[in-house]
């Protein structure tokens, strides 16, 4: 294999003891590292920590599927497999394995609890049947390694000599000529971005500084360059991100590197890589775009598409093995990877549009469906990965909603996609323990969010649906068919009595402007950006019903009372009106006793707090200290002598008690009543005779 430049991807199907024990002798009789990754063997890289591989290389390895499938560790390892390597996936016995609990599930579920996965499941099982370089080995089949078909004759493959490849050559021609400007490197695994950027750094006669998510990740690069730590340092993300903020009122326009390469540069935050980009004359950035070691598709679609000076380039023939390799082939096929859209320009009427619901089923028997929708959301959104396909197959509470173009001479054409998740429906007494800060349970994103941080506990018992994707093909957009998608979808849900449609996203001023146009109402404004966006979280809501409309309203009008303040903290004007009320009023002294008297975050509570300084006449130092003077964390935590961040948060829900109590001691009292002990049967809040 290692001739031919092959991988090959060998199965293990039965006993865990059974497949331990094939393992052991594989071991012996083929030299290797034989990196294994699993959740249950001692001494294995753990799935959920396998983006630590990314950027290295091994001979052979072990992924051990019996307990649960982590499609993402899968690919990253598959990735790091020199040519001549054998994947071994050990997995369950054949015929039980759709059936048995997936402990991955626990990750991307809704709810709560691990579950079977057999759409996925089986998907893989027939992926693997399809392929016939795969060997499948089960356990009450007698079978032995000659029995191994060989691959069939290919010409010998060249190892790569240290020489850059043609392609390789080309882009360094390019890179080594540059005086200024960003340039991005993506590719599949093995085709040489890491080699390319050592390769820079070899031949560049100036300075070169090195970052990426970890050290060892840079192995490939040094290996390359040819140079040490001192002629090339590694920096951690953070350590150069804080040195460039110290070094910048000190040295305008100097810097200290001709380029900043950043390896991996997928698996950094958005806002971070835009910050650093800020710094240097020259940056290298590279990245797989697979979706799959972090913020994924998000580097290309909001990051790359924002730079005015930034240069594209692929790689596309693998290095680290032969074209058509074997592995590659079937990861591809197995977790969708190939993802492009048909090109058809054909532009068909609204006429011939029809929308229609798929179930988790049809995804085993439509397998063009699969490929079709899959493709389309992950062309479409920065955030899909391996894990999405999971959720999409298996995960509960899910709802698909295809619009499709039919026309005389052609196939049916999936030109829109969305995907709703099942939302709330909490019992008021959960809803009461996750608004206090005190409960979190799994799922309910929207629902959870706005009882957690916008204050409104019955946010999460209105049953709703989120949108998690919505997608249109490029050709078709700006004709509808996202809105006609909704539409059809409020239809559906109104006949479910549902109370109202969710959405988080993103904000931008043009993204909005969609959500609006389908009717969505703002009721929330997060002020810390999404790694994968670079964006502030927003979210949105649309009423279906008078308990829906209610909580809408409600919602707006609180985020109307804190829009000024909200914009002095994001730095653009909300689309809402303002309102300048800066009286307590009932929902003040709900949040306000929240933070108080249970655990709800100061950020939560961050506006209604800046009301209560205003009306109390108490000094209230902790308080005034943070939110008016704006000292930082460790200033105030010096100056009041206390102990750390925990002991100065108690100190807030203190004064925060103190000052309440001050203004309407019964009052207060009765908000701690309730806060602490909430009876649902009850009347739903304390006697509120007055704003104050």
């Amino acid at each position: 294999m290692q001739q031919q430049g092959q991988r090959r991807l060998l199965v293990l199907s039965g006993e865990p003891q059974w497949s331990a024990s094939m393992v052991n002798q594989l071991t012996e009789q083929f030299q290797g590292d034989w990196l294994t990754v699993s959740a249950h063997v001692s001494g294995a890289i753990d799935p959920t920590k396998a983006v630590s591989l990314l950027g290295r290389e091994f001979l052979h390895g072990v992924f051990d599927a019996t307990k649960g499938l982590n499609a993402e560790a899968l690919a990253i390892l598959a990735g790091t497999l020199k040519a001549g390597s054998w994947l071994v996936m050990r997995v369950p016995a054949w015929s039980q394995w759709p059936e048995l609990p997936d402990e991955d599930s626990l990750r991307w579920n809704e709810t709560a609890g691990v579950i079977s996965t057999p759409n996925f499941i089986r998907h893989i099982q027939q992926q693997i049947l399809a392929f016939p370089e795969v060997v499948l080995w089960r356990q009450e089949i007698p079978f032995q390694l000659a029995q191994i078909l060989p691959l069939p004759e290919t010409a010998a493959w060249q190892m790569p000599d240290g020489k850059p490849t043609m392609s390789q050559q080309a882009i360094l021609d390019e890179l080594l000529q540059a005086t200024q400007g960003v340039w991005v490197i993506t590719a599949p695994r093995g085709r040489g971005k890491s080699a390319l950027a050592g390769m820079l750094v070899r031949y560049w006669l100036g300075k070169c500084w090195l970052c990426a998510p970890a050290k060892i990740t840079t192995a490939v690069i040094r290996r390359y360059s040819g140079c040490s730590d001192p002629v090339s340092p590694f920096w951690a993300v953070d350590n150069l991100l804080k040195y460039c903020r110290t070094k910048r009122g000190e040295q305008e326009n100097q810097s200290d590197a001709d380029w900043l390469l950043i390896d991996e540069a997928a698996a950094i935050p958005t806002p971070q890589l835009a910050e650093l980009i800020r710094y240097f004359p020259r940056i290298l950035l590279t990245s797989t775009v697979q979706g799959y070691e972090g913020t994924g598709r998000g580097f290309l679609l909001k990051l790359c598409a924002a730079l005015p000076d930034c240069h594209i380039r692929e790689l596309k023939t693998p290095m680290r093995w032969a074209e058509n390799d074997p592995l590659e082939a079937w990861l591809d096929s197995a977790l969708l990877f190939d993802d492009k859209q048909p090109a058809d320009d054909t532009r068909l009427s609204t006429e011939k549009w029809h929308f229609h619901p798929i179930y988790q089923p049809e995804w085993l028997q439509n397998a063009t469906l699969l490929r079709q929708f899959y493709g389309l959301l992950t062309s479409a959104h920065y955030r899909t990965s391996p894990l999405d396909l999971r959720r999409l197959m298996d995960g509960h509470g899910m709802t698909f909603l295809a619009a499709v173009a039919r026309c005389s001479k052609h196939q049916p054409q999936l030109i829109g996609a969305l995907w709703m998740v099942n939302e709330g429906g909490l019992s008021p007494t959960l809803a009461h323990e996750i608004w206090a800060g005190r409960r979190r349970p799994r799922g309910n994103l929207v629902a959870q969010s706005l009882a957690a941080h916008s204050g409104f506990p019955q946010a999460a018992t209105l049953r709703s649906q989120r949108v998690s994707r919505i997608a249109v093909q490029a050709q078709y957009r700006r004709r509808g068919i996202a809105q006609h998608l909704i539409i059809q979808q409020c239809l559906e849900a109104s006949k479910q009595k549902l109370d109202l449609i969710s959405v988080s996203f993103g904000y931008t001023a043009a993204l909005w402007a969609l959500w609006q146009k389908c009717g969505f109402r703002l009721v929330r404004m997060g002020t810390h950006r999404e790694a994968s966006s670079g964006c502030y979280t927003a979210m949105a809501v649309l009423p279906l019903s008078e308990q829906g409309e209610h909580f809408a309203q409600s919602a707006q009008q609180r985020l109307s009372r804190d829009a000024s303040g909200l914009e002095s903290l994001l730095g653009f004007a909300l689309p809402i009106e303002y309102e300048s009320d800066g009286r307590l009023n009932a929902s003040d002294w709900q949040e306000l006793a929240g933070f108080a008297f249970a655990h709800r975050p100061l950020s939560a509570s961050y506006f209604a707090l800046q009301r209560l300084l205003l009306q109390s006449h108490l000094a209230l130092p902790a308080l005034r200290k943070h939110l008016q003077q704006q000292l930082s964390i460790e200033q105030c935590v010096s100056d009041l002598s206390l102990s750390g961040r925990k002991a100065l948060l108690k100190h807030w829900r203190e004064e925060t008690a103190e000052a309440l109590t001050s203004i309407d001691k019964m009052l207060a009292n009765d908000w701690r009543d309730w806060v602490i002990s909430y009876d649902p049967a009850a009347a739903n809040h304390p006697h509120h005779p007055i704003d104050r």
